[in-house]
């Protein structure tokens, strides 16, 4: 089974982005798997987003809600790639069928004329 495989399985995973510094800073995360590509949706002022812009350096592990990462758990490097209006809006797509929940918290973003408040990150390993 590959680290992969693992992470399917799970609902969250730990996304380690990394300070102008280098101190790491990783953030339990909820994801979807779409073929081969691994994707996230975060707040557009995410301090993970700025880590991002600085550097697309990141670590992905399979993590409970809360973040903690089981012992031996497979982790590895990735790249993060912000996406685009369109290609967020894809991954809304994507994380509604996987978290059906989510569905309402869009509603409620596009309601209140909040729904450009989210981007969506590509993780490429």
């Amino acid at each position: 089974m590959t680290w992969l495989n693992e992470i399917i399985r799970g609902r969250h995973i730990s996304l380690t982005t990394f300070r102008r510094n280098g101190r790491a800073v990783p953030t339990p995360v909820g994801f979807v798997v779409d073929g081969d590509e691994l994707f996230v949706l975060t707040a557009r002022d995410s301090g993970k987003v700025k880590r991002i812009r600085n550097n697309t350096s990141v670590v992905v592990a399979p993590c409970d809600g809360r973040g903690r990462i089981a012992e031996g758990a497979p982790s590895a490097e990735a790249t993060a790639r912000l996406l685009d209006e369109t290609q967020t809006a894809r991954v809304r797509r994507l994380m509604s069928r996987r978290y059906p929940a989510a569905r309402l918290v869009f509603w409620w973003n596009r309601l209140r004329g909040a729904h450009d408040r989210l981007i969506g990150i590509e993780v490429t390993l």
